[in-house]
């Protein structure tokens, strides 16, 4: 019977360094819509409670392909200082996406965001945060009209002043959320958080 014998390193004590390398390369996965919001809470789990290399390589069952003489050896990308380099490179092009979502609403109101959900995978982060700017771009869109409608009565100096506001808080609301999304924040409008609009699901 032809049997592999696991390595010994396999039974060592998971370091900060390792476990820091495998959470930042999770981080780097969902950002990037390889994995799922639930996919990435339950393997960022086993990350945390990892005690040895062997409990660690379980995190990444199914995920990434190891060969088995790497996977004797105890080589994981959770390892390796490159793939942590490549895996951020992907994540650049995640918080792109993101940040494009809530940009785009500059020029396009809800148009743009909408597409960019359309196109990005389900639970990826791209996905999450142009539902975020879609559901803005729309309520600062209704506000908009709403103040024009309630502004017309109003005498010449003061007509002005209800559409004037909203306009400056969908500006600040557009830029602020295409910056923090470009962080790869996690950060709520407060507007849509008070209107608690959300026809599309952010999460």
């Amino acid at each position: 019977m032809n049997t592999m014998h696991e390595h010994p390193s396999l039974n060592e004590a998971v370091t900060e360094e390792q476990r820091d390398r495998a959470e930042a390369w999770l981080a780097d996965a969902y950002a990037d819509g390889r994995i799922t919001e639930h996919e990435f809470d339950r393997r960022i789990g086993q990350v945390i409670s990892a005690v040895t290399r062997r409990d660690l390589n379980l995190a990444f069952y199914g995920l990434v392909e190891v060969p088995r003489t790497s996977r004797a050896l105890g080589v994981h990308p959770a390892y390796q200082p490159t793939n942590a380099v490549v895996a951020r490179a992907g994540t650049q092009v995640g918080k792109g996406a993101a940040a494009l979502g809530h940009f785009s609403g500059m020029f396009s109101s809800f148009f743009g965001p909408g597409l960019v959900f359309l196109l990005s995978p389900e639970g990826s982060y791209p996905r999450k945060e142009s539902a975020k700017a879609f559901n803005f771009q729309l309520l600062s869109l209704i506000s908009l009209i709403v103040s024009g409608v309630l502004a017309g009565p109003l005498p010449d100096p003061f007509e002005g002043v209800l559409p004037t506001i909203v306009t400056v808080v969908w500006f600040l609301g557009t830029v602020v959320g295409g910056a923090k999304a470009a962080q790869g924040d996690d950060w709520q409008n407060p507007a849509t958080k008070i209107a608690k609009l959300q026809v599309l699901r952010e999460k």
